[in-house]
């Protein structure tokens, strides 16, 4: 087979999911490797960002070779993740330190500081129904 496929790739909270697909569509092979969250303190949730990037490396190695297709096939790779989340480097591109994930709570006492200036900025995040979460991107 020597047709083009696409890869989709879905960073999750407890693991990263790999599938293969035709050009129509039609899913070839799937694969996942789980990672680690750790909770350091309570209300705190980190996850080592080597960790993602070895997950992936290992997750499209298994669902290509499950394909039965060659790299060179792969026209696109289509990414999504539960959020975004700040990853400081160093200068040779190594993570500083683990990454706070979406439910880490460790800035609710900002969070409070923050609803209770009544910014209008605010509406925006929470779409004015209910609080806002420390879980939350900033606006």
């Amino acid at each position: 087979m020597n047709e083009p496929c696409v890869i989709g790739v879905d960073g999750g909270t407890e693991s990263l999911r790999v599938g293969v697909f035709d050009l129509e569509g039609h899913p070839m092979a799937f694969a996942s490797t789980a990672y680690e969250t750790r909770f350091p303190h309570p209300g705190w949730a980190e996850q080592d960002p080597r960790d993602w990037w070895q997950a992936l490396g290992q997750s499209v190695r298994r669902a290509v070779e499950q394909a039965g297709v060659d790299s060179r096939q792969i026209a696109a790779m289509a990414v999504d993740t539960t959020c975004c989340s700040v990853v400081a480097l160093d200068g040779s591109g190594e993570p500083l330190r683990p990454c706070l994930i979406w439910m880490d709570l460790r800035s609710a006492p900002q969070t409070e500081k923050v609803v209770a200036t009544g910014d209008v900025a605010l509406r925006v995040n929470s779409d004015g129904r209910g609080p806002v979460s420390a879980e939350w991107m900033v606006p």
